[in-house]
Order: structure tokens, then C-alpha cells, then sequence
């Protein structure tokens, strides 16, 4: 925004830090914001950005959902970057709208949310309500804004300014390291992943899964074993115990309720493939996320 601004010669974009209060706010690390103007102040935006980690207090929530309603209803553009998304819902501003949210919570928020549609593309502009999955997809996002705004030429000496790279388009899926890869290219690997990731509940045989895409169990899994270095069965446990740590960190289901969601027949035999996947219980991993925010993706048992 601020590249918009050089490249066309004035105040085309005026940005405003608010906060819950007009004093400075320590962020996560240590870097001091000093808002100037607060969440119960007067002041009318044609554009929200809502950048804030999801770890705040309940009073801090409801003055920035009560500060995003009144914004909305004045008809503000709103936008939610990361975990930003999940609190414009908690707004009630996403009804009925597409929005993006990080892959890690896609699927936990959309239980929450039914009325929102939640994808893993890398960004999301659905009328007047813009979101993006994290902190790169944020310059894609916003050159497209940028477009919206001043048109392509204005987008793309904005991006040249910026110096940035080849921008990608809204659909782009997300990277997630258990499941969807850019870099698998193999047509029927991909499909299996995302067969295997629609069937966290209840698991399918790995001959049922290569029986859907049409190929040979032995083709299957030297796919597997070629592209991941383990079996697809391996490689299921993975994304299984993936979409647990998920629900540990941003749902309220008990540890039992997160075993049978995720697939096991029982909590005892979900709590020792969790373990040794991450080298702790799921009780401590929900704790510690609560704490200290930590979200390993795997923890190495050498």
C-alpha cells in the first residue's frame, strides 16, 4: 500500500494502527505497536485488516468484534490475515462468504463455522470481505486488492516496486507438509493424499484407496515409498495424528472425542501412536500450545 503511495504520487492509502487501547501493545516478539486510535473510538475506515494472534483475552475480543461489526456496518472492506479470519467470523461477518484460513486450521474452524465456506486457497476475496492464510499469501492478496482499487498497471508497479516475485493466483492451494505438496506431480499420489485427508474419521484400506483412483496396490505404494521415503499406510497415521494436533490446539474436544475423530478404535491405542510421533501426550501438546503457543509439526523419539 505504502508502494502505491511512491508510484502514483500521493496519499492513496493513509494506514492507522488501533488497538484496544490508544497505548503501545507488545507484540509476540517484543516489537512495540502504539495504536492511535482505539477500538471504541469514532472513526469510520473504508478498509479493516485484522492482524491480531488468536491468544487474547475475552475483553480484548469483544471490543475488536463489537470495533469490526461497526465497521462492517458502515460498510467497511474487512479483511482477516492467519488466525485474524477466525475472529471475523467469531464477528458473524463471514456468513454465507468463501473465506481462507491457514491450512493447520481449516478443518477444526469449519466445524465451528457452518455457514462459512473454508478452503486452503492462499487467498480469498469474496465481495468486501478479503482473507488470506499467512504471512506471504498477504502480498498476494494485497496486490490483487491493489488491483480492485487502481487497476492491473497500478498492481504491477506496486509488485515491481516491491521488488516481489511471480505473484500466484487466489486457487493456489496451500502447502501442507503432511498432505497437499506442490511438488507431487503424480496425478494418482495426489488424489490419494486427498482421498486419505477427506477420510480422517474413518480410514480406508489402502487397497480401497488405490481400488478409487483406478491403480494397483503395488503401485501405490512404490508412489508412496518414492515420493515420501514410507508406506502410504505411514504416511495416513501421519495425517491422521496431524488433524488430532489440530483439534488438540483450537478445538475443546476430550482427548477421547479427538481419538475416535481422528480414526483409532480406542484412546489408548491414539495416545501411544501420539506419542511417538511427537514425543509427548496429547493432554501436554494442548497444553503447551496453550501456553507457549508451541506447534511442532513432529518431534524426533532419537
Amino acid at each position: 500500500m505504502r508502494a502505491v503511495n511512491s508510484v502514483r504520487g500521493g496519499v492513496y492509502y493513509d494506514i492507522v494502527m488501533v488497538g484496544p487501547l490508544s497505548e503501545p501493545v507488545p507484540t509476540g516478539i517484543g516489537i512495540v505497536v502504539e495504536p492511535t486510535v482505539s477500538f471504541d473510538d469514532d472513526l469510520m475506515f473504508d478498509l479493516v485488516v485484522v492482524v491480531s494472534a488468536y491468544d487474547q483475552s475475552e475483553d480484548y475480543k469483544r471490543s475488536l468484534l463489537r470495533f469490526l461489526r461497526r465497521q462492517a456496518l458502515h460498510g467497511a472492506e474487512i479483511c482477516g490475515i492467519d488466525m485474524g479470519v477466525v475472529l471475523v467470523a467469531e464477528a458473524g461477518l463471514l456468513v454465507d462468504h468463501r473465506a481462507a484460513v491457514h491450512w493447520e486450521v481449516v478443518d477444526a474452524v469449519a466445524d465451528r463455522f457452518a455457514s462459512v465456506e473454508f478452503c486452503d486457497d492462499v487467498y480469498v476475496i469474496d465481495r468486501n470481505r478479503f482473507s488470506c492464510g499467512g504471512h506471504m499469501a498477504c502480498k498476494d492478496l494485497f496486490l490483487a486488492v491493489i488491483e480492485r482499487h487502481h487497476g492491473a498497471d497500478v498492481a504491477k508497479a506496486a509488485a515491481n516496486n516491491m521488488q516481489g516475485g511471480p505473484l500466484r493466483p487466489a486457487d493456489t492451494r496451500q502447502s501442507n507438509p503432511l498432505s497437499w505438496d506442490p511438488t507431487i506431480c503424480n496425478p494418482h499420489l495426489r488424489q490419494a493424499i486427498d482421498i486419505m485427508q477427506e477420510n480422517v474419521e474413518e480410514p480406508l484400506a489402502v487397497p480401497s484407496i488405490a481400488g478409487q483412483i483406478g491403480i494397483s496396490v503395488r503401485q501405490l505404494q512404490n508412489l508412496s515409498r518414492q515420493h515420501f521415503g514410507e508406506t502410504l499406510s505411514e504416511r495416513y497415521l501421519a495425517i491422521r495424528l496431524n488433524a488430532a494436533r489440530y483439534m488438540l490446539m483450537y478445538g475443546d474436544m476430550s482427548i477421547t472425542g479427538v481419538a475416535i475423530a481422528s480414526g483409532f478404535s480406542s484412546s489408548a491405542i491414539f495416545s501411544r501412536a501420539f506419542r511417538r510421533r511427537f514425543n509427548m501426550t496429547a493432554s501436554q501438546y494442548r497444553s503447551d500450545f496453550k501456553s507457549r503457543f508451541s506447534r511442532p509439526y513432529f518431534v524426533s523419539s532419537s
